[in-house]
């Protein structure tokens, strides 16, 4: 891995780091070779692991403080 992107990343703040593993891990998915077609509904749960301990309140909440 490019160093000074891990740098960068490193230097986000924790919930950011969360939503870039979480795109990461749906473009891992997407890069999978598959002759079988897929369903959406199969990504469900996809991630929920990184979310299990954000309150969804807290977490839109500090992001409209960002926006500020």
């Amino acid at each position: 891995m490019d160093e000074k992107i891990l740098q960068q990343v490193k230097e986000l703040p924790r919930h950011h780091q969360k939503q870039i593993l979480e795109i990461v891990q749906l473009l891992a998915i997407g890069i999978k070779k598959s002759k079988k077609k897929h369903n959406i509904t199969e990504l469900r749960g996809c991630g929920k692991s990184i979310w299990k301990d954000i309150d969804a309140q807290e977490y839109v909440s500090k992001l409209r403080e960002e926006w500020h």
